[in-house]
């Protein structure tokens, strides 16, 4: 199996978690308002306010008569804002990304966060009718960190999905580091694809940014037919 091949044989465990962690993306999108955790008196709070972020981005990014470019670019600035994606690149590429200089590193970051434009956005149209319910907020040990868990039901579905996900307090505002869906880490999934790449490609970032360029272009080409 080549590299690409490799990239693109996710398990189907793996692919059903990822396309329910879309969801969870789509809340954890929503933190951007929550300016400081001593503004939030209560874990409760934080919750409720997530809550109500949350279906108001649900608005922005499911309306079906946007048209699909700019469903891409508004969940570019979304994700780009939210989620810390240089700690979540540093961590998918594991000890491979402790030796990458940092002009391949920034170039990786810049890929990763157009896969993930091609991978995620275009199935957020359609989910207006989405039902989005916060569970438990749970502080870490390192204090900067929390889990926060969700059940989230699909337009015309009974059965809720379970999504957690992990925020870090950085900069007086809260980031997105991983999402979790039905028990499957999104960080850890693609850490263990992009690492298969790598070691068969003698730990080269930059084969790796290549190949997932060629992705980019395939889904790109898979969308317009």
């Amino acid at each position: 199996m080549d590299n690409l091949a490799v990239l693109n044989s996710v398990s189907t465990t793996r692919r059903r978690a990822l396309r329910w962690s879309v969801f969870g993306l789509l809340a954890a999108i929503a933190l951007s308002g929550l300016s400081s955790p001593s503004q939030a008196n209560s874990e409760d709070e934080a919750g409720a306010f997530l809550l109500s972020l949350t279906t108001r981005s649900i608005e922005e990014l499911t309306d079906s008569s946007v048209p699909e470019e700019e469903r891409k670019a508004r969940f570019r600035r979304l994700f780009r804002d939210n989620f810390d994606i240089s700690a979540i690149g540093r961590f998918v590429l594991g000890r491979y990304g402790r030796r990458t200089p940092k002009p391949v590193m920034e170039d990786f970051n810049s890929t990763f966060e157009d896969i993930m434009v091609e991978r995620f956005a275009p199935q957020f149209a359609g989910y207006g009718e989405t039902r989005f319910q916060v569970g438990t907020v749970r502080q870490l040990e390192n204090r900067n960190q929390y889990i926060v868990s969700s059940a989230i039901t699909p337009p015309g579905k009974e059965n809720s999905v379970n999504i957690d996900w992990r925020l870090l307090y950085k900069n007086d505002r809260f980031m997105v580091l991983d999402i979790v869906g039905e028990g499957v880490s999104m960080a850890l999934t693609l850490r263990a694809e992009y690492g298969s790449v790598l070691k068969s490609s003698g730990g080269k970032v930059d084969r790796l940014i290549d190949l997932l360029r060629e992705r980019i272009g395939e889904q790109a080409a898979a969308a317009a037919d």
